[in-house]
This record gives C-alpha cells, sequence and structure tokens, in this order.
C-alpha cells in the first residue's frame, strides 16, 4: 500500500471513530492543536519522523507530552501509529484528517495568491463569491505573492480560477492577434 493510500486511510478511520464515539469536535481541535504544534517544534517532528527512535519510547514520550491535554481517542490513535512504525506520517495523516472533516462538513479550502495584501472586507467578499461558485463553505488562506504583477489567483479543490494580470493579458494578446 502507498503511503498517500495509508495516510488517507488512517485519517478516515481517525474521523469515523471520533464521529461514531461523538467526539469528532473535540479531536478535531485535537488535530488542529498537534498540526500547530508540529509546525513549531522541528524536534517534534524529528522524534516522530526518526526511524531510528524505538517505538516504545515514542509511546512513553507521546503519553507523557499528551496525557490529559487530548482526548483519550486521539492519543490512543497517535500511540496505535507509533506502535505500527507509522509515526513518521503523523504530519500528513492530521492534515488528511481536516481535509476529511472539512469534507464532510460540507467545506471546501480555498487558496488564493494576491499581488498585494487584502482587507479583511475583502477577503470576505472574496470567500462570498468564491462560496456562491462552487456552492459550499469556504475555508480561505490568503498568500501574498510578489511574483503576481496584479489580480488574484485561486485554487479551490481540482479547480483554479486564474484572474491574474499575466493571465489577463495573455487572453488579450491572443484576442488581438486573433489566436
Amino acid at each position: 500500500m502507498n503511503a498517500p493510500e495509508v495516510v488517507r486511510r488512517y485519517a478516515a478511520t481517525l474521523l469515523e471513530t471520533a464521529a461514531e464515539t461523538q467526539v469528532l469536535d473535540q479531536v478535531q481541535q485535537d488535530v488542529e492543536g498537534l498540526g500547530a504544534t508540529l509546525e513549531q517544534s522541528a524536534e517534534l517532528v524529528e522524534f516522530l519522523t526518526n526511524p531510528l527512535v524505538d517505538s516504545q519510547v515514542q509511546c512513553r514520550s507521546l503519553e507523557e507530552l499528551f496525557s490529559g491535554k487530548v482526548q483519550t481517542l486521539t492519543l490512543n490513535f497517535l500511540l496505535l501509529m507509533s506502535q505500527r512504525r507509522r509515526a513518521h506520517l503523523v504530519p500528513q495523516v492530521l492534515e488528511a484528517f481536516l481535509e476529511l472533516a472539512e469534507e464532510r462538513a460540507g467545506v471546501m479550502r480555498a487558496e488564493v495568491l494576491t499581488a498585494v495584501e487584502l482587507s479583511d472586507a475583502q477577503v470576505e467578499q472574496l470567500r462570498t463569491r468564491l462560496a456562491a461558485y462552487v456552492g459550499k463553505e469556504i475555508r480561505l488562506q490568503v498568500r501574498v505573492d510578489q511574483g503576481l504583477k496584479g489580480g488574484v489567483v485561486a485554487r479551490v479543490g481540482d479547480l483554479v480560477l486564474d484572474g491574474s494580470m499575466a493571465t489577463q493579458l495573455e487572453r488579450l494578446h491572443k484576442r488581438l492577434a486573433g489566436d
């Protein structure tokens, strides 16, 4: 089984189990918090992804770090991954879990690249328009890309909406050239 398939299965199993035991919201909060912790701690990522670290040592450390701070299901899931020598996949599983949870809730992630910083009102207007376009609630991540001369490029799932200045000029050039 390839890594993306394993990641998705672990994420789906955690999601289903959390939903069945009615702790989905708490587990989702745990997963978001764990993701943020991993982003801030290169040492923890190294500890989880290092194949030379014994799984029993990983389990003890995970229990010390997270016992009483996360749902029992979340902790047991981390321990299971460590015991099965899959701890190196934890960051990817957490990300996949969040995507599946959002999909289940009817929320889509969108990434928007802009040439300049957008105001809160502009971000909200963009979110509203994207939501109307795809028919789902949108979780929006906006980043400034200095490479854009102007305009916006939005990625929603597999859909790319390119309203960048470069693309608009290219289209205009083709129309004027008669292509």
